[in-house]
């Protein structure tokens, strides 16, 4: 039997997985158009440069030492160049729980807002969650967050907060602390200036933007798969794989309880960074580099909802994620439009850090490696 787990917001397992971004080069008034054929020729080649790497990302999974189960979908364009399935039961209709990519998509929800003038970055956490009640003496120390907390310090994890009634753990802006609380108060927030349930919010969000399998469910695996057949058991590794029992409550919902396919994810990703979700200056915020943070990978810096790099010239915008009976990755390339993302139904024993994220190393390198060849 597996053992049933409840999952907190403040759990630092989630820490292990999140970002993305997009923009591609404008295209110069000295060329000409290309013509049909020359398009088409144009096309096959790309989809040739890519078989390669497709090549090495499946050698990758079927000789990895560690057991995977799971779906990986990469994009150029949006289109899909590699759809690859692995593991029994698991096919192109098959969800799963996200983990901490779902930031990716509060935050967007967040800037959405932003853009719809509801909400002000700069506006403190407790101006929105507390705006009906009185502000004064005791109460306001006892049952209010710091108030120098704002929706920025939360989307980008600067924010220090701790449990309400609790002191800050840091003068926020000071420094970067991931936190899945933070998150789950940015859904708080979200429910409060949209006057609907967040759960409510990411069902329209999806029906909007085609994300036919995008869904914001709670309750234990078990319930949401009696509604939901097409979200994959999750297994967590101990001595054998066992089933992941956990429960999805509405606070683990904006910071890592979100399903999707993957393609359904990849679509996201690619309407997020063509422009299609956010206003320019919102989506220029969400792809900024607001901190510096320490992760498996080097020289990381984070923006909202997403991890940041650039190393050897080349702009990444990435994030993973990680549950009991769930791991996640997904990667963008804003200077090839090419979308990455990984979606798993088994997650690997933390005791071990570098084989939990071994595989994800070695198929962010072999794309990296892969598209600085082509910047030559």
């Amino acid at each position: 039997m597996g053992l049933r787990i409840t999952i907190t917001l403040l759990s630092s397992a989630l820490f292990l997985l999140s970002p993305s971004g997009y923009s591609l080069a404008d295209t110069t008034h000295s060329k000409a158009p290309l013509q049909p054929a020359q398009a088409s020729v144009k096309s096959q080649m790309k989809s040739q440069d890519l078989s390669a790497l497709s090549t090495t990302i499946k050698a990758l999974i079927d000789d990895a030492s560690q057991p995977f189960s799971g779906s990986v979908i990469l994009l150029e364009d949006g289109k899909a160049q590699l759809a690859l399935q692995k593991g029994e039961g698991i096919d192109q209709n098959s969800s799963f729980v996200v983990a901490s990519l779902s930031k990716q998509i509060t935050a967007t929800l967040v800037l959405r807002a932003v853009d719809a003038g509801k909400l002000d970055l700069t506006r403190s956490l407790n101006s929105y969650l507390f705006a009906d009640e009185t502000n004064d003496g005791a109460k306001h120390n006892a049952d209010r967050y710091d108030e120098r907390i704002t929706l920025h310090h939360l989307l980008s994890h600067t924010s220090g907060v701790d449990a309400l009634g609790k002191a800050n753990r840091f003068a926020p802006g000071s420094q970067f602390q991931y936190s899945n609380h933070g998150y789950a108060l940015l859904g708080q927030l979200l429910e409060k200036v949209n006057k609907q349930a967040f759960a409510e919010q990411v069902a329209q969000f999806a029906k909007d933007n085609q994300l036919n399998a995008l869904y914001a469910k709670t309750g234990s695996i078990e319930h949401i798969r009696r509604n939901l057949p097409t979200l994959a058991v999750g297994f967590d590794e101990a001595e054998t794989l066992i089933p992941a029992n956990i429960d999805i409550d509405g606070s683990l919902l904006p910071g890592g309880g979100l399903i999707a396919s993957a393609p359904t994810f990849a679509s996201f990703a690619h309407q997020l960074h063509s422009g299609e979700l956010l206003s320019p200056k919102s989506y220029e915020l969400m792809t900024r580099a607001h901190t510096k943070m320490e992760f498996f990978w080097p020289n990381m810096s984070y923006g909202y909802g997403l991890r940041l790099n650039s190393d050897d010239d080349l702009t990444e915008y990435s994030h993973t994620g990680y549950l009991p009976g769930y791991m996640s990755m997904s990667l963008h390339y804003p200077e090839f439009n090419l979308n990455l993302v990984m979606l798993e139904n088994i997650s690997l024993n933390l005791v071990d850090i570098n084989r939990v994220m071994e595989l994800h190393t070695q198929i962010r390198e072999a794309v990296r490696a892969h598209l600085l060849h082509k910047k030559g």
